[in-house]
């Protein structure tokens, strides 16, 4: 609940600064109001809001929309890639593996599920043309409905999947939770997070991702 806020407070803070500093009012009344369409899209679950399409591209009209939110949002991915040392991708079971949004060089091959859960980014040319690619776009820092969750996990094909989200911690988290509650590997929400963790030490769940998880959990017992 609180992204919906600290978008929308953003965007109106820029509009602020647009007004006072008049020599970048374009660029700055643009990304100001993204940020609080963005704030809109958390408050009404419109997780294509930034125009994802099932192919894995984004639309045209939200490029040029969102123009300045996603320049803003490539660079800031790309630098933190730079900096952390964490793994492009971690193994959590034999058939599961969770990481962030790869490079084309970085790609695993070897999986009947590669689960796209960024609304934010296009998925790479490579990955989007293979049979394995399953778009299921959810916005940062939030979570799809329970029922939407169990209708993604269900459509999957057996075999060995592999998750990412933008960072591959709360979204890819939630999914890969999901996935290992439906397969009976874990008997527990926490239990499924201390895998993770275990794995990948950076997953975390926020509020609505939890209780999203804790919704499902209960659906699927």
């Amino acid at each position: 609940m609180r992204y919906r806020y600290q978008l929308m407070l953003l965007g109106f803070a820029l509009f602020i600064v647009a007004a006072l500093h008049r020599g970048w009012t374009v660029p700055v009344v643009w990304l100001g109001g993204d940020f609080v369409a963005l704030g809109i899209a958390h408050w009404t679950s419109s997780h294509r809001v930034l125009g994802k399409r099932d192919d894995g591209t984004i639309s045209p009209w939200a490029w040029v929309v969102f123009l300045p939110y996603l320049i803003v949002t490539v660079s800031i991915w790309h630098i933190l890639r730079l900096l952390t040392a964490e793994p492009a991708f971690n193994p959590v079971t034999d058939d599961l593996v969770i990481g962030r949004r790869l490079l084309s060089a970085e790609i695993p091959a070897g999986f009947e599920n590669y689960i796209d859960l960024t609304a934010e980014f296009p998925e790479a040319p490579a990955i989007r043309r293979s049979s394995a690619y399953f778009c299921f776009p959810i916005l940062d820092g939030s979570a799809p409905t329970p029922q939407a969750l169990h209708a993604a996990v269900s459509a999957l094909r057996p075999g060995r999947t592999f998750i990412h989200c933008a960072q591959g911690h709360g979204r890819t988290g939630l999914f890969a939770l999901a996935i290992l509650l439906s397969r009976g590997a874990v008997g527990s929400v926490q239990d499924g997070l201390s895998i993770l963790r275990l794995a990948r030490p950076g997953v975390h769940l926020n509020r609505s991702q939890l209780s999203c998880i804790e919704a499902y959990a209960k659906r699927s017992t």
